[in-house]
């Protein structure tokens, strides 16, 4: 699709909203460019199908336009793992059902609504009934149930925003009225989201609490369509509610399924191989040094942190926090750390050792055979005994050395690293045994 047909398609678009969404209508022009523009990216991520009955594009635009309607405040604005709407002329009943429906939504995947239904609730758009937007409200809480991707705002509050609407319930007359007697978090907000849309006054009026909270659970107030429908906290200073507005939501991660720090041991590991094949060589420490230091550090975070960690329910319980910690914050930052020494350490110092042995690491290459790899040398004076990679020299790097029979003298010139391990920043031997060394 070229540049003026997707243009032309987004102004036909904008049109035919203008003229079936009083919401759209309401939006200023930039909001309407934002609003046509997400009513596109939908449309490329789901599917609406007919059952029985022909879906046209005017018909598909205006179902989607509720979908960016309802999520027009947050940024994840899809529905994400449903791939289709299906559209039936009139109440339909399901293969594994003999309920007749006007609407279902499923866990994931399929959306169903009657079309005679939906229509009527299009129209008669301020009885603060709606069956799709309660469909989508299903939907967008399922999203959250699922976990894999859905807007972190939303997600960070929801359970706030309904434990709020349960104590304001409690001893409200207009309970009944607008839910029953269900307590089921996906049925309360659906039923109360086709209210906020359609009778957001009469809602407001009702549950003062729930309403400014849903406002700011969907980062939308439909009472404020002078200004594309804003979020403002200042909107609700004169209500007197009993549970204030926070000033920002706190991101909680308690439906993610995953968090980005899952995926640090991947990158240890990676950092570790480096660790083992050029850091050793640079600093004065051994492997087992290396472990030990990354396993105490693993221990104090988890004291240091966990208080803190806790609340936004990123990881199900401590010990799987340690683990994160263990193989993925704690090691790579202790890497980083070391790294950084080789570039700021202080007080250099040079000394010489007398070359007792030496070592010769060959390895074998299917076409160039036996090869020399590396020398580790020993010391008389026993320097550095317990860190053999800090006296090996790869000789990949240094071809002078190929030809060392017998050496008599290393010159190491050694720093303080700012993580407090020695930095060797020069290995040299000294292969004339009367320098007087």
């Amino acid at each position: 699709m070229n540049f003026f047909e997707e243009n032309n398609k987004h102004t036909s678009a904008g049109i035919l909203l203008e003229k079936f969404n009083l919401y759209y209508r309401n939006l200023n022009p930039e909001a309407k460019k934002k609003f046509v523009s997400r009513v596109f990216k939908i449309d490329r991520e789901i599917k609406v199908l007919g059952r029985g009955i022909e879906v046209t594009d005017d018909m598909r635009y205006i179902l989607l336009s509720y979908i960016a309607q309802l999520t027009f405040g947050l940024k994840g604005f899809f529905l994400t793992g449903y791939e289709y709407i299906y559209v039936y002329p009139e109440a339909f009943t399901l293969r594994d059902s003999n309920n007749i429906n006007e609407g279902v939504t499923y866990t994931n995947k399929i959306i169903a609504v009657s079309w005679k239904k939906f229509s009527e609730g299009h129209l008669l758009a301020n009885d603060g009934e709606n069956i799709f937007f309660y469909q989508l409200g299903m939907a967008l809480v399922q999203t959250v149930n699922n976990g894999v991707y859905f807007d972190q705002h939303f997600g960070s509050y929801i359970d706030t925003w309904y434990e709020i609407y349960l104590t304001e319930s409690k001893l409200n007359p207009n309970t009944n009225k607008y839910v029953g007697t269900s307590q089921e978090f996906d049925y309360i907000f659906s039923r109360l989201l086709e209210a906020f849309f359609e009778k957001p006054l009469e809602l407001k009026q009702a549950f003062p609490n729930s309403f400014a909270h849903l406002c700011l659970l969907l980062n939308q107030n439909p009472l404020n369509a002078h200004n594309d429908y804003l979020f403002e906290n200042s909107f609700f200073k004169d209500d007197n509610l009993t549970t204030p507005l926070p000033k920002q939501v706190k991101k909680i991660y308690k439906y993610n399924r995953t968090h980005w720090s899952y995926k640090l041991p991947i990158f240890t590991f990676a950092m570790g191989f480096f660790f083992y094949l050029y850091l050793l060589e640079k600093v004065v420490i051994n492997i087992s040094e290396a472990v030990i230091i990354v396993f105490v550090l693993s221990v104090a975070t988890i004291g240091l942190t966990y208080r803190f960690i806790k609340p936004k329910m990123i990881y199900h319980n401590i010990f799987e926090y340690w683990l994160i910690c263990l193989f993925g914050f704690v090691p790579i930052g202790f890497f980083s750390l070391i790294v950084l020494s080789l570039y700021i350490n202080f007080n250099p110092q040079t000394t010489y050792h007398a070359i007792d042995q030496i070592e010769i690491n060959e390895t074998y290459n299917r076409k160039r055979g036996t090869t020399i790899k590396s020398f580790t040398f020993y010391f008389k004076d026993k320097f550095l005994n317990d860190y053999p990679y800090a006296r090996t020299i790869d000789i990949r790097d240094n071809n002078g050395y190929q030809n060392i029979i017998s050496p008599s003298t290393m010159k190491l010139t050694i720093s303080k690293g700012i993580a407090g391990f020695d930095i060797i920043q020069n290995k040299e031997v000294i292969i004339d045994e009367h320098t007087g060394y």
